[in-house]
């Protein structure tokens, strides 16, 4: 697996975004057929996992929190729907 930074693809509504919100880094990748969004906020992160074909697996969730958190599982709250993941961590 391999996370491949697309955030380039997607900046004009990032530039929207930070602009609109207190949010103070957004990055986006792509992990095969699924799309990761990595936000961070003065207090807390969020990753969001989305995949429009299929259920979002926990290997791909374990990938993603190892690659973009390294591990730090501390104050982590998942929440798993059919096709979309949300990783909140409070700082």
């Amino acid at each position: 697996m391999h996370l491949v930074d697309v955030t380039a693809s997607h900046a004009k509504d990032i530039q929207r975004e930070l602009a609109a919100t207190p949010i103070h880094f957004i990055k986006v990748y792509t992990l095969g057929n699924s799309r990761v969004v990595y936000k961070k906020k003065h207090g807390f992160s969020e990753i969001i996992i989305s995949n429009k074909l299929r259920g979002i697996t926990d290997k791909e969730i374990n990938f993603v929190v190892e690659k973009l958190l390294k591990n730090d599982t501390k104050n982590m709250e998942i929440t798993k729907q059919k096709s979309l993941v949300e990783i909140i961590v409070n700082n």
